[in-house]
């Protein structure tokens, strides 16, 4: 995910005039994650020359600011942490790293703030779905004399899911495993602002051997004819609102036009946050189908 955003990467293409900056002191590149401890945000001064820093004594090693983030519903404020950290590209970057629990449905103001009182600002309100069957599922679709079984998926409601990852819970006596397939973001919006996806389910079912036979070589269970398929699901990471790109397409061709996607006050670049999302459905039925033993 941070890859969309360059927190990492260098900078050195962007020159912004202090004079003509229209009261816009910093850019930051960062995000909040519900399943995390520690956050980080790259902090940009907006000065007449562009950041490039090459050593930790450069000119640009030091930074005049001071990080906090305010949960604006319990009015809790942290204060994050500086460090000169390396990027991708072999220079160093302003990163400040915030550790603390993120809350559900909690939103969280930003401030990114200069000595002489100038600050940059920005707002995310952590996402949360709280129906637990949101997905349309469609039927179980069986082609190619079986070997293909395949079932589309409908998300309503969220417009741009992330780092999707199919759900299989297989069972073995007292022994019941939860393992998950990568998908990325398969899919397209759909006209009513959802999402639509396809669950390659016999696809996945390789995933699913692999680790019973992990069971078996560690003496868990005792051989590849005592398990069975029990359940499925999918689990996504639901970004914020705010973090909708346009036409719904992370295209770095669009969002390196400055102002395609922002919502930072008095700056340039992104502060957002990232929720969850899990739906699980039974899967007995379709077990000795896929090929399990029962």
């Amino acid at each position: 995910m941070l890859a969309l955003l360059p927190l990492w990467s260098g900078c050195s293409d962007t020159v912004i005039d202090p004079f003509d900056n229209d009261e816009r002191y910093f850019t930051v590149y960062g995000h909040l994650d519900l399943l995390q401890t520690e956050h980080k945000l790259r902090v940009i001064p907006i000065t007449r020359f562009a950041e490039s820093i090459n050593s930790t004594t450069a000119f640009q090693a030091s930074i005049d600011a001071e990080v906090y983030t305010t949960d604006l519903f319990t009015g809790v404020r942290t204060q994050w942490t500086h460090k000169l950290e390396p990027l991708n590209d072999g220079s160093y970057g302003h990163v400040y790293t915030g550790k603390f629990l993120v809350g559900a449905n909690r939103t969280y103001r930003l401030e990114v703030i200069r000595s002489d009182g100038k600050m940059a600002t920005a707002e995310t309100h952590v996402p949360v779905i709280n129906t637990p069957t949101l997905f349309e599922l469609g039927p179980e679709v069986f082609e190619n004399d079986s070997t293909l079984v395949y079932r589309d998926i409908k998300i309503p409601e969220i417009a741009s899911p992330w780092n999707i990852r199919a759900i299989y819970l297989w069972g073995s006596g007292p022994i019941n495993r939860r393992i998950f397939v990568p998908y990325g973001r398969p899919g397209h919006r759909t006209d009513d602002g959802g999402w639509e996806m396809r669950m390659n389910i016999s696809d996945d079912q390789q995933a699913v051997r692999d680790n019973v036979q992990w069971s078996i070589d560690r003496g868990q269970i005792p051989n590849a004819d005592t398990y069975s398929l029990t359940a499925m699901g999918i689990q996504i990471r639901i970004l914020d609102k705010n973090w909708d790109p346009p036409g719904g397409v992370f295209d770095p061709e669009i969002l390196a036009q400055p102002g395609a996607m922002s919502n930072v006050e008095n700056g340039y670049g992104f502060f957002g946050s990232v929720g969850l999302y899990v739906e699980e459905w039974n899967a007995t039925h379709i077990s000795t189908l896929l090929g399990h033993p029962f």
